[in-house]
């Protein structure tokens, strides 16, 4: 008997074929995949961008000295040495026009009628050299703010073979590179006592209103026959607050030392 071959029908032989060979893989789907991905990509960039932005911004700039700051700084140096502390007048009236404006005023609650111009800041200039010759400013610090300059200041004059020193603050307002504004406050009731134009009321006058006086004049003692300023003021200072922690420590141990009997060697309760 022969066989017959089975006879496989047309579509199972179709499925069995193309199981048996490899998928082939759209181009196009790629495309789109890849597509897709960039755009997200791109979409996540543009996200990031404004985040990255917003945290520069809240994080503080460097600061650094503006060219602005060092100029006007630069300009109240060389107003003091070259027109307050200049023996040449006509020198310092010619320095005075470069750096005050000719709309500057004087603000001081003590003169309610200031004269404003260089030609009236320059007669309290004259005023304090005839006054004083020998009449010296040192700037001892300078602190700049917006359109601002404050300077802390030493003076030294001597009349009569008396020498005085006190010291003062000005604030000083520009307008470019020009002061068209003045703050100045001194202690001039210092200098008068130091050069013997008028006594020290702290301890004198009517008893009942020395509280009143100490307190306007900020102390209870007598005027120091000696002012330090500046520098000298702040090494006077350290030594004086170095000499208190040595005593200090000092009567720290002396206290210790009176708590413990040496004869004994017994501790003593206080």
């Amino acid at each position: 008997r022969h066989r017959v071959p089975r006879r496989v029908p047309q579509h199972a032989r179709a499925r069995k074929m193309s199981a048996s060979q490899p998928k082939k893989t759209s181009n196009a789907g790629v495309i789109v995949v890849a597509v897709v991905s960039s755009a997200l990509t791109a979409a996540v960039g543009l996200l990031a961008k404004p985040f990255a932005r917003t945290q520069t911004a809240d994080s503080p700039p460097p600061v650094t000295a503006s060219p602005k700051t060092k100029s006007r700084k630069s300009i109240v140096r060389k107003l003091y040495r070259e027109v307050w502390n200049n023996f040449d007048l006509s020198s310092a009236e010619k320095s005075a026009e470069k750096y005050v404006s000719e709309d500057h005023v004087l603000i001081d609650p003590s003169n309610p009628n200031p004269v404003p111009g260089t030609e009236a800041y320059m007669e309290s200039v004259r005023g304090n050299r005839e006054a004083l010759p020998d009449y010296v400013i040192t700037i001892d610090d300078l602190i700049e703010e917006g359109s601002k300059v404050v300077a802390q200041l030493s003076f030294k004059a001597s009349l009569n073979e008396r020498e005085a020193r006190w010291t003062g603050t000005c604030v000083m307002e520009f307008e470019e590179k020009e002061i068209v504004r003045t703050w100045i406050n001194t202690d001039a009731m210092s200098a008068l006592i130091q050069l013997g134009l008028m006594t020290d009321l702290v301890n004198d006058g009517n008893v009942k209103l020395r509280p009143v006086t100490q307190a306007l004049m900020g102390r209870s003692e007598a005027h120091p026959e000696t002012v330090l300023t500046g520098k000298d003021w702040l090494q006077y200072f350290e030594e004086v607050h170095e000499s208190w922690e040595r005593n200090s420590t000092a009567d720290s141990e002396n206290a210790a030392a009176l708590k413990h009997d040496s004869n004994t060697g017994l501790d003593v309760v206080v």
